[in-house]
């Protein structure tokens, strides 16, 4: 394997084209320096190349689509730069990539619906970024994804309920993003899901019971949405939680005994909203079965 890797040794300038010449070229790692420009069109020649790894530098301009023609890339990872304008659609050429990384540029837009035709695809991160719209519904093809995160990016609107259909997804990270409406029931599915974040969103409507069949979930994180009814007491099946956040909804009642018992077993951090008897949302919550009520007064 040709492996060429230059890692934090503040390394400058631009790519030199004639890299993605070489015929046997399977890594290009040179993450971690101080390099600009963009990815030159030349990349395109490179057609042995698995990893390019980018991440951490200067890199501006836009994405091209010439990426799309590296078939045989698996992992492609350009976060922490400053790309700009729209992901091609071309990128859902790249059937063999596992693990695709866009977090922290300026990229804009909207989602490609021609990701979901990349049915390798283990992680998706997308964070923090300057995109609009919502996730496509051809993203319930992705059999294999295991991360998916989106936080902070500008996507939202409505969950497609097509991502019920990721039976293999550990990880969902849409804090801080634009998203409203109820939480859909068929959540309930994604069962080896073990940390799910909805935190700083719009989400409202009540709390589905059906997140109670989440077994390996550790962290709950769904603070300052629009939620509102009572908490499900099923939640009290989760003895694998670790983190549950609820402050910053509009939930009432009483927190169920089961979900008090949890505080017995694993779960560290428990925070609700303390009651406020002026509009009667919180709950008056007992040092047993909470870490922390917040007050909201």
């Amino acid at each position: 394997m040709a492996s060429l890797a230059v890692t934090r040794t503040h390394l400058t300038g631009t790519i030199p084209t004639e890299l993605f010449s070489m015929p046997k070229l399977r890594e290009l790692r040179l993450y971690a320096n101080r390099m600009t420009g963009s990815i030159p069109t030349e990349v395109a020649l490179a057609s042995s190349l698995e990893s390019l790894r980018l991440e951490t530098n200067f890199f501006s301009g836009t994405l091209v689509t010439e990426l799309g023609l590296v078939t045989s890339l698996t992992d492609l990872n350009i976060g922490f730069n400053d790309f700009k304008k729209t992901i091609p659609t071309e990128i859902g050429q790249l059937r063999k990539l596992k693990f695709l990384r866009f977090s922290q540029n300026a990229l804009s837009g909207r989602l490609p619906s021609e990701i979901g035709r990349m049915d390798s695809l283990k992680v998706f991160a997308m964070t923090d970024n300057l995109m609009y719209g919502s996730i496509p519904s051809y993203f319930g093809l992705l059999w294999n994804l295991h991360d998916l995160r989106i936080a902070g990016s500008g996507i939202g609107g409505f969950l497609p309920t097509e991502l019920a259909l990721l039976s293999n997804l550990e990880r969902l990270d849409l804090a801080n993003s634009n998203f409203h409406g109820t939480l859909m029931t068929e959540m309930g599915r994604l069962t080896n899901l073990f940390k799910m974040s909805l935190n700083d969103c719009d989400f409202s409507g009540p709390l589905p019971s059906e997140l109670g069949y989440l077994w390996n979930m550790t962290r709950l994180q769904m603070k300052n949405n629009a939620l509102t009814g009572t908490i499900p007491h099923e939640y009290g099946r989760l003895d694998e939680l670790e983190q549950f956040t609820l402050e910053g909804n509009k939930l009432t009642g009483e927190v169920p005994l089961e979900v008090c018992d949890l505080l017995k077993e694993n779960l560290d951090q428990f925070v609700v909203d303390c009651y406020n008897k002026r509009n009667g949302i919180g709950f008056d919550c007992e040092p047993h079965c909470c870490t922390l009520c917040r007050d909201v007064s």
